[in-house]
């Protein structure tokens, strides 16, 4: 019995004094990296250098290429194939104006694929070559393990990038101020038609709930799972943080991060991020502006089942309506 005891101890400060690292097999993502932006110092990582396909995290390539060779105030006027191109999307009008900017804002803040496809028109004339020009930009940066076949990182064989080549990338990105500005964007309001803004909430948790969070870009398909790559500060210091191929995002982005932050923000928390999406749509009557939210009409909802159970409990008939 004593010897039970004391192997249960020493199997007790074991775990105590055990590194971080020793967890790894804990994350769910086939491949991470956690590096200080400057010297680009390796602080945690697993399979970083195994080519994956990126999801959405590929339009951080298509914004910094937009931004350096656009002028956001320019128009881009959409074509009829927007209209066939998968969400997510800012569900563009074919033939209807568009600034460059809010395009830009629009692929970044909502991960709009139908945006960046057609900020790869405008820059190089057809999504085709704008990949050529991605595939340049990835190989001047240094990333060697890319290929890009899209601007916007729907699934297709052979559209790849590591961990390592995206946090590259990514540095290269934080370089541009413009780029710092929409990637911090918590929410982006968009003027779809003549008659309706619509507010998209950015779709970077840690951006609402984790003070050293500057902002980054998120991305999923069933090929792809979860992907991230993001930027934080402590101390001075920029980290950037890339994941690709993630169960479960949040969870293994703040096992990471606890490599460099004693506090880190909790699954309850950046649930809590998540029921705090709202969309909210503004249509004009006459003269005045009447905001409708998908709050409003849960609180609604709400509201009136609270009437019906007490109701119920009063002892009076409630009345269903049959559909």
């Amino acid at each position: 019995m004593i010897y039970k005891g004391t192997m249960k101890s020493l199997a007790l400060l074991f775990l105590l004094i055990l590194p971080l690292s020793a967890f790894a097999s804990e994350i769910t993502a086939d491949s991470y990296l956690l590096v200080e932006k400057d010297s680009f110092t390796v602080i945690a990582g697993k399979n970083y250098h195994r080519p994956l396909p990126p999801a959405s995290t590929t339009k951080v390539l298509t914004t910094i290429l937009a931004l350096e060779r656009l002028d956001e105030e320019q128009t881009i006027v959409p074509t009829n194939r927007v209209l066939s191109i998968p969400a997510s999307k800012l569900s563009l009008f074919p033939g209807r104006p568009y600034k460059a900017a809010d395009l830009i804002k629009g692929a970044m803040v909502e991960s709009a694929n139908d945006a960046a496809y057609c900020l790869s028109v405008a820059v190089a004339g057809s999504e085709e070559r704008f990949a050529d020009m991605m595939n340049e930009k990835a190989r001047d940066i240094g990333a060697f393990d890319s290929n890009f076949e899209n601007a916007s990182g729907l699934y297709v064989p052979g559209h790849i990038t590591s961990a390592y080549d995206l946090a590259l990338i990514f540095r290269y990105a934080l370089e541009n101020k413009r780029f710092q500005e929409i990637i911090g964007t918590k929410y982006f309001f968009f003027r779809r038609g003549d008659t309706v803004d619509v507010r998209y909430m950015n779709h970077n948790r840690l951006l609402f709930c984790f003070a050293p969070s500057i902002g980054g870009k998120t991305g999923f398909t069933r090929a792809s799972r979860h992907c991230y790559v993001g930027a934080f500060e402590k101390e001075g210091k920029t980290y950037i943080l890339s994941i690709l191929g993630s169960r479960n995002l949040w969870m293994d982005a703040v096992s990471v991060l606890q490599r460099i932050y004693t506090e880190v923000p909790s699954q309850r928390e950046i649930s809590m991020v998540k029921a705090s999406n709202i969309v909210v749509a503004s249509y004009r009557v006459g003269e005045k502006n009447i905001a409708l939210s998908s709050y409003t009409v849960k609180k609604v909802k709400k509201s009136a089942a609270k009437k019906r159970f007490k109701r119920a409990r009063k002892g009076k008939r409630l009345k269903y309506r049959r559909v």
